[in-house]
Order: structure tokens, then C-alpha cells, then sequence
């Protein structure tokens, strides 16, 4: 039988490991301009801001407009626009830049902009907007302009509505009918309610389930305009056709804006308790009143000003349930002839005369940090307030779906946000518990730990005593809420940083332990083409594939290979090796079992003979260019023993006749690795005396906390019993990179972040344990329930590769590390001295002679967090061997210089201090073991 690649790894033993840890050093100063943060809090990171791709869904908008006159430039600042956060962008279609001649559309300009927001995970909802001056009663394209009203202008205004929803109504599901048609007195609600009847039935015959946004009224709540508007809608029987009302409404203390928006909601819940309402524009000016113009304009602002008034803004609607558009992303200059002229300094980003951008202002770092953390997992609790010991004070309390943290959100309400404000100490109760709370500023994303004295368990509220309120919102959030970034490491130590990992092809490793998951092709839920370019550079030199029998066999006796050569072949060529899983049935034969996960094996003749057949073709086919054959997948959950075994030995001997050497894999078991399942098969089988079939037991770990190897421990009992020289695979092991409903590891807050750190835990350990490896899986996988996201490539909806997440990168800078160059250390003892109960898992290696090494090592106690705060621990290594060493964070791929003061050696004893260590492996190495990216 063909030998495990990696068998030079021996076992690892106990011996004289020390450690003892301390905590984190200092961070920098906080630039200059921001408010000074809470004394006597310790500052422990900040917050990790997440693109529009990272989230899964919120209710924030920011507001994209005016692009219609050419006085914002999206090419300019679409760069800005993913790292924001938002999942939606307000836009305006711009009837008259869409049609300058009669009856010719030139959509080029919202070409370039539709689709490319869509891509990085912002879906545009479009407003419907203005008139068209080609035509006589068509109204003007400015901001305060009159609807179009002629017969003619109403007709070609019904062929661009059509013509621009059939164009993107693949990409745009939210269409709102006109900007402020308040603003201009020549627009009645009983006229502008016939319009938008007939703009709706247009937008529905091209698009029957699209979404309505009615009015974007600019004054609130104008019932004068309001109320016959929605007389004649509700006389028509329309009021089907509004989904969502728009509001505008500017304050110059946005905390005063709420009795008259309740007063809007109450009025309209008269007419139909189904409309929703969501704030469709509003933000301050960043500048002195002199400079800006639009609402607000009457008052001095500066960018600090701004920013607290934009997150007053949002989080004062976001406690209240109210879904907000922040306006705006980009400051506009207003051209004369419009209804103003020039620059509203709303927008979150600077930009320069040409409207290319300067810089992000404070607002939008801002923006980020609220956009980050209120997703669509964090929910308004019941009640929805604390109890503060002062007047004028806003305070909502949330819960985090599926981890149930607790997150307050506070700040003074009493006047419009100053320049300089004088905290308040304030007494907060608030209902649910906490076990780190942690203070957030928002405005400049740092986090505080709020020390112990300050706060208290009350029954089953919370109490935090003296904490700093300012005329903003901060937070007092459960630390593991969000996801925390702390100074990277040359910050906070005297470590140099020597630059990056760098990163090995396929080709260019001999060979190693790792695999990765390629599997679901079968059924078309990934497609090769679409991720092959980052396989070869990922350094796995192994691929896992499904054969696809129902793929390959469509008409009895009939094979169709092409999609399968594609693969196997191109695999090959960039240096990856395919294991082929033997799977799943086939409906073309009676009995010929399920064509998916948890189906049943084939059972009757007919279709035994034919798996038989099929498994005879496919050895032959591929047998020059693939050793690993795998047996089916997962039958522990749906498949009898007895069904298996028997499958088993008919697959097994049909591969030995046709390849002797290769290598038979059998059981690919389920998540919780069935021990007593592969006992009873193995049982028969040893009965039929056909346990020399079997060269590798392969079996799917998905756990929470990837070092518990109670079941594996008790699966390697149980082989050995029948057979000491069947080795066991890791087939299958990965995790989410967000929330999932239906798949292994499911309704858990997981994050890229988190992603990254467990596939290095899942692999290290496994590889510490003389374990083959399979990371499951290259891609995100489109079911037909939802989607599996463990792919380390994040997909868009049609399949294609949005990004690389970070856990790609981090296998990356495994496999460039940990290929046939180490051996994994029998005899280098340690001893661990445990830090606050802290558990640590740590492996020893060497490269070849034995005269250098790597170490891994990181805490091992707990599911691993979105928190990176690293302790500082000393460590004393028995029968070491290190001349340059270095440490290495394997998630993020960054080598430093461990200074000669914080390591020394005694006899064959190596003492190191202050090495940093969190739930992630580090790396202690010596330093020609690590190849260095060259400086770009």
C-alpha cells in the first residue's frame, strides 16, 4: 500500500515546559481631534471594523445621490464605500441624464455604478427622479421641482420608469418614487398621489415583487401634504402599493425629532398598520455656516460636531427600530440653476474642488464602528431601556442573537452636539448580565476595559457606577459582542517586525499533511472555474472531490466524463493531488439510493451492479494520476452497518483489482465520529475476513472548541483493536466564517475573524496528533437550503469568488511552513504551569538535522473570540535548539525578531519572556525555517 506522505512526524511526549503570562502592554496615543477617552479605563484595542461583504445583513443605508447632476463622482469614492459597512446605498435615477434626446436612454453612467455597488455588497435602492425639461410639462431635474404633468411627459416618464426597472431589476428590489415632493407648493398630495399610483403599476409590471418607498418627504410630518396624498391612495385602493414611507425632517438636535415622527407613524397607522417608516435622509454639515449650504446650514459645525449629531442620528432611529439612510457619503457640489448652489458639507468623506476625495472625515470611521456592530444580529431588547441618574439622556439596551451579549448604548441628549462637552458620571441599571464589559467610544473606535469597581450584579440587572457620558453614544457592550482589534504587536513590544510569510505554490512543496476540501461539484453547488486560480496558491497539496455518479451516468451505461477531466486534470497540472469520495447514488437504477448528503447507498442488484461498474470505470479512468480512494460519505447518519460494510468490500475489491497499490479510505463519518458505528462495521467486516481492505479510517470532526479529541481518542481505540496498521484521517473539518441555520456548526455568531483562528487550531491540532488533514472547504457552497459558508473563498450569488477571507491566507502560511522539511519532536518534553486556568495546547517540530525548530503554541480553553488580545507569558523549552528565533502570528502571516534580551539559553534549556499568546497559534521559530515575503 502506497505510505502516508507525512509518517515522519513521531509522537509527542511530556516533559519541562514553564509558563507564566502576564497581561498586555500599552497602545498608542489617539490621533489628534479625537475626544479624549475615560481615565482610569484601560484602553485594550479597538473596535474591528467589517466591510459591506462581512456583513450578513442591517437596516443602514448611506446616502449615494445627486450622482443624476454630476455633483458627486461614485468612481471617486467607490474605494470608500465597501470598507463602510452599509448593506444599502440610496441613488437617484436621474431621468433627465438618462434621456437627452427623446425617446434615447444612455444608462452608461448608472452602469458604472449599479453593478459595482452591488459586487462589494451594497444594494442600491433607487429613487425615481426628476423631471425631463425635453419635454414640454415634464417638470425640471433639480431638488424642489415639479412632477412631470403633461400627457406627453407622463407617458415617456412611464417608458423610462419601465426601462430603467427591466434594466436593473435583477440587481435593485427597492425603488422610491420621487425626492421631497413637498418642497415644492405647485405639488398637492392629491396630485402627487395620482403620480405615484401610476409610477407603482409601472414599476410592478416590470418587477411584481419589488418594494415601495413612498414620498421622501422632506418636512415632518406635513400632514397637509400628507394627509390628502394618503385620502386619495387609500380612495383608489392603493395603499397596497406602499411598503415604506421616507421621511426627511432635519433638527438641529436630532433627539427632538421623535414626537413629531410618532406623530407621523399614528396618523398614517389611521389608513393601514402595514406601511413601515424608515428615515430616507439626514446627516449634519461639517463645517462653519459660511461654507456649507442645505438644512442645518444656519449653525457653525466642524467634523467632531458632525460626527456626534450623524451617530445621534442613527442610533437614536436604530433604538427605536427606525431603519436609517445616512446622508450623505460624499460632499455635494450643487451647480447653479438647482435649487441651491454650492457645497453641502454632509458627506462623510472630503472631497477636493474636482470632487475626487480628500480624506474621511471623523463621521466616517464613525459610521463604521455603528455599521460593524449593529447588524442584523443585534436586536433591540424588550423594553429597550436603561435607567440612568440624569435627566436628558438617551439609553437603549440590545441582545446579540445566538450569543445573547448585552449592548447599551448611552449619550446626552440635552442640546445640539457641542465642540466640547463635560461628561457626565452616570449611574446605569439595565437589565441582562455581563462578564467583560467593556467601554466603547464611537466616534474614535476605542475599547476600554471598565474596571471591576465601576460595575455590579443586582438580581438580574447590571449596575455600572461613574461612567463617562458624553453628547454622543458610547457603549457598554460585553467584550465579545463585536469583533476587537488590538495594536498590532511591534506597537505594544520591543519585537522588530521582519515582514510577512511568504507564500509557497503547490508546485513548489514536495509534499505535506494538508488537504483541502473541493468537494459539492457533483451537484453544482461550487464551480470549479470560478475558484481554480486560488487553488494551486493556496499549498494544499492534496484536493478532496466528489466523483458524482449521478453526474458522470445520466443514461444507463453511459459515462460523461468532461466535467470531471476538467477538474482532475487542471488539479494535477498545478501541482494538487485529487482524493476522489466515492459518492452518492444514483436515480437512474431502482434502489440506486440518495443523490445527496444523509441519502441511502445503493441496494438493489440492479444498482449494486451498477455502482460496481461505475467505481470499476472511474479507478481506471483516474487510477495514473489519483492514489486516495474514499468510500462514500458520512453513512453513519442514514446507512446501516450492515449496508455499509457491504458496499464497502464491493467498492474496495473492485479498486485493488484495478489499482493494487492505491489507497482505500473508509467511512468519511459524520460530525460526531461514530466510534461505535465504525465498530460494527468493522466487526462484519473482520467476520468476512476483508479488514486488509481498508488502508485509512477517514472521519469529520465540526466542534465548537477544535482541540476536543474525546470521540478521535476513542475511534483510535477502537481501530486499533482490529487493525493497528489502519492509519485515521481528518476528512472533513472547518468552520463558518458567519451565522448558518442547517450545517454542521450552525446558529453560532461565527465571523471571518473567528474562521481564521479555528482552521488554524483544527489543523495544528491534527497535525500534533500525526493526523492527515482536510480543511473543508475552498469555497462557499450555494445549497438549495441556504449557504454553507466554510469556504476560505467568499462567493456572490451567481457562485463567482467575491474575496479571500483571512482564513485562506492563514492556511496559506501553514502550508508554507509546515510541509516534509519538520519532523514533528518525539523527545522534546514540557511541562506547562497553567496561567489563570488557562489551557494551552503547544507542539514541538524540527527541521531536518534536528538543528532548528518551530514550536505552536496558544490558548486552547474556549471556543476561539473575536477578541486578539495577546498575553504576555514566559516560556522554558527542554532540548531546544534555536540561534535567530522568531515569533510568528500564523493569522495574519507577520515574523518578528525576538529580541536577545527576552530569550537566553542554559545548557539545552531555552528560557523565553514576555512572548505574546492568545486563542490563536503562534509560532516560536527558528528563523531559516520561516521564508520571508520579499518587500514589496
Amino acid at each position: 500500500m502506497k505510505k502516508n506522505r507525512f509518517q515522519n512526524l513521531g509522537r509527542w511526549v511530556a516533559g519541562i515546559l514553564l509558563a507564566s503570562c502576564t497581561g498586555t502592554g500599552s497602545f498608542a496615543q489617539s490621533p489628534a481631534g479625537l475626544p479624549a477617552g475615560p481615565q482610569n479605563f484601560k484602553e485594550i484595542g479597538s473596535v474591528k471594523t467589517r466591510s459591506a461583504k462581512e456583513i450578513k445583513a442591517s437596516s443602514w443605508s448611506i446616502g449615494g445621490e445627486t450622482m443624476d447632476r454630476d455633483y458627486t463622482d461614485y468612481q471617486s469614492y467607490k474605494k470608500y464605500l465597501d470598507a463602510l459597512g452599509a448593506k444599502r446605498i440610496r441613488l437617484q435615477g436621474g431621468w433627465a441624464k438618462c434621456e437627452k434626446v427623446k425617446g434615447k436612454y444612455d444608462f452608461a453612467w448608472l452602469d458604472a455604478v449599479i453593478p459595482d455597488a452591488y459586487s462589494r455588497g451594497v444594494n442600491p435602492w433607487v429613487e425615481l427622479s426628476y423631471g425631463n425639461p425635453i419635454y414640454e410639462g415634464g417638470g425640471e431635474p433639480k431638488l424642489a421641482g415639479r412632477i412631470p404633468t403633461s400627457p406627453e411627459a407622463l407617458e415617456a416618464w412611464d417608458k423610462w420608469v419601465k426601462a430603467i426597472v427591466n434594466r436593473y431589476k435583477g440587481q435593485v428590489t427597492e425603488w422610491e418614487i420621487w425626492n421631497e415632493p413637498d418642497l415644492n407648493p405647485k405639488n398637492t398630495g392629491d396630485e402627487f398621489a395620482d403620480f405615484y399610483i401610476r409610477t407603482a403599476n409601472v414599476v410592478r409590471s416590470q418587477q411584481p415583487n419589488a418594494k415601495f418607498l413612498a414620498l421622501g418627504i422632506a418636512g415632518v410630518p406635513r400632514l397637509e401634504f400628507l394627509k390628502p396624498f394618503l385620502d386619495k391612495i387609500k380612495a383608489k385602493n392603493a395603499l397596497d402599493l406602499i411598503d415604506v414611507i421616507t421621511y426627511h425632517g432635519y433638527a438641529p438636535n436630532p433627539d427632538t425629532s421623535y414626537p413629531k415622527i410618532e406623530e407621523m407613524r399614528n396618523f398614517v397607522a389611521g389608513y393601514s398598520t402595514k406601511i413601515g417608516f424608515m428615515q430616507g435622509e439626514n446627516g449634519a454639515p461639517s463645517t462653519h455656516s459660511s461654507v456649507t449650504i442645505g438644512a442645518l446650514r444656519q449653525f457653525d459645525w466642524t467634523e467632531l460636531s458632525q460626527a456626534k449629531w450623524d451617530l445621534r442620528r442613527m442610533l437614536g432611529d436604530h433604538g427605536r427600530g427606525i431603519a436609517t439612510n445616512l446622508f450623505t457619503i460624499s460632499d455635494i457640489h450643487y451647480a447653479a440653476g438647482d435649487h441651491m448652489t454650492g457645497v453641502n458639507t454632509k458627506g462623510i468623506l472630503k472631497t477636493n474642488p474636482d470632487k475626487t476625495i480628500d480624506r474621511p472625515k471623523l463621521a466616517y470611521k464613525a459610521a463604521q464602528h455603528v455599521f460593524s456592530i449593529f447588524d442584523s444580529e443585534m436586536e433591540a431588547y424588550p423594553g429597550n431601556t436603561a435607567a440612568t441618574d440624569h435627566e436628558n439622556q438617551s439609553a437603549f439596551i440590545y441582545k446579540q442573537k445566538g450569543t445573547g451579549n448585552t449592548v447599551i448604548t448611552i449619550w446626552g441628549n440635552e442640546a445640539r452636539p457641542a465642540e466640547t462637552y463635560t461628561n457626565k458620571r452616570t449611574k446605569v441599571t439595565a437589565s441582562g448580565s455581563f462578564k467583560e464589559p467593556v467601554y466603547v467610544d464611537l466616534i474614535s473606535g476605542k475599547v476600554y476595559e471598565i474596571p471591576k469597581a465601576n460595575w455590579k450584579k443586582e438580581g438580574g440587572n447590571s449596575v455600572f457606577n461613574a461612567i463617562p457620558v458624553p453628547d454622543y453614544p458610547v457603549l457598554i457592550a460585553e467584550k465579545s459582542a463585536f469583533g476587537l482589534a488590538t495594536a498590532s504587536l511591534d506597537e505594544k513590544s520591543t519585537f522588530k517586525y521582519l515582514g510577512k510569510i511568504a507564500p509557497r505554490d503547490a508546485k513548489d512543496i514536495k509534499s505535506s499533511n494538508w488537504s483541502v476540501g473541493a468537494e459539492m461539484m457533483d451537484r453544482d453547488f461550487t464551480i470549479y472555474n470560478n475558484w481554480k486560480e486560488y487553488l494551486g496558491k493556496l499549498g494544499a497539496k492534496k484536493a478532496r472531490i466528489q466523483s458524482g455518479w449521478a453526474k458522470v451516468e445520466k443514461t444507463k451505461g453511459s459515462y460523461d466524463w468532461v466535467w470531471l477531466d476538467e477538474i482532475v486534470y487542471d488539479m494535477v497540472k498545478q501541482g494538487v493531488k485529487p482524493w476522489i469520495n466515492l459518492s452518492y447514488g444514483n436515480t437512474l437504477y431502482s434502489g440506486g439510493g440518495g443523490t445527496t448528503l444523509m441519502g441511502a447507498v445503493p441496494q438493489s442488484d440492479e444498482a449494486l451492479e451498477g455502482w460496481g461498474k461505475f467505481v470499476n470505470a472511474i479507478v481506471s479512468r483516474y487510477g495514473k494520476v489519483v492514489d486516495d480512494w474514499e468510500v462514500w460519505n458520512e453513512p453513519n447518519y442514514k446507512v446501516s452497518p450492515e449496508g455499509y460494510a457491504k458496499l464497502l468490500v464491493l467498492s474496495a475489491e473492485i479498486i485493488r483489482k484495478v489499482q493494487p497499490k492505491d489507497n482505500i479510505i473508509a467511512f468519511a463519518m459524520g460530525s460526531k465520529v461514530d466510534y461505535e458505528y465504525a465498530d460494527k462495521v468493522l466487526a462484519i467486516m473482520q467476520q468476512q475476513n476483508k479488514i486488509h481492505l481498508i488502508d485509512e479510517i477517514s472521519h469529520h470532526r465540526h466542534i465548537k472548541i477544535p482541540e476536543d479529541r474525546g470521540t478521535e481518542i476513542a475511534l483510535e481505540a477502537v481501530v486499533k483493536k482490529y487493525n493497528p496498521k489502519i492509519r485515521i484521517r481528518q476528512g472533513e473539518g472547518g468552520c463558518p466564517s458567519e451565522w448558518n441555520d442547517n450545517f454542521a456548526l450552525n446558529k453560532y455568531h461565527w465571523s471571518e475573524q473567528i474562521q481564521s483562528k479555528h482552521i488554524l487550531r483544527r489543523l495544528l491540532t491534527d497535525l500534533g496528533n500525526d493526523k492527515e488533514s482536510c480543511l473543508f472547504t475552498i469555497m462557499d457552497a450555494r445549497y438549495p437550503q441556504e449557504w454553507n459558508h466554510k469556504g476560505l473563498l467568499k462567493a456572490n450569488n451567481d457562485k463567482t469568488v467575491a474575496y479571500a477571507k483571512p482564513a485562506y491566507y492563514a492556511f496559506q502560511n501553514v502550508t508554507s511552513v509546515f510541509d516534509d522539511r519538520l519532523t514533528r519532536l518525539e523527545k522534546f518534553p514540557y511541562a506547562i504551569k497553567k496561567h489563570r486556568d488557562r489551557k494551552v495546547s503547544l507542539y514541538g517540530y524540527a527541521g531536518k538535522g534536528k538543528q532548528s525548530q518551530i514550536v505552536t503554541a496558544w490558548f486552547s480553553d474556549s471556543i476561539p473570540s473575536n477578541v486578539n488580545d495577546k498575553t504576555l507569558c514566559d516560556l522554558s523549552f527542554g532540548h531546544g535548539s534555536f540561534e535567530n528565533p522568531v515569533w510568528v502570528d500564523l493569522a495574519s502571516g507577520s515574523v518578528h525578531e525576538i529580541p536577545k534580551s527576552n530569550w537566553k539559553k542554559e545548557g539545552t534549556n531555552f528560557h523565553f519572556s514576555k512572548i505574546p499568546m492568545y486563542d490563536s497559534p503562534i509560532l516560536i521559530a527558528e528563523k531559516s525555517l520561516i521564508r520571508l515575503a520579499k518587500a514589496l
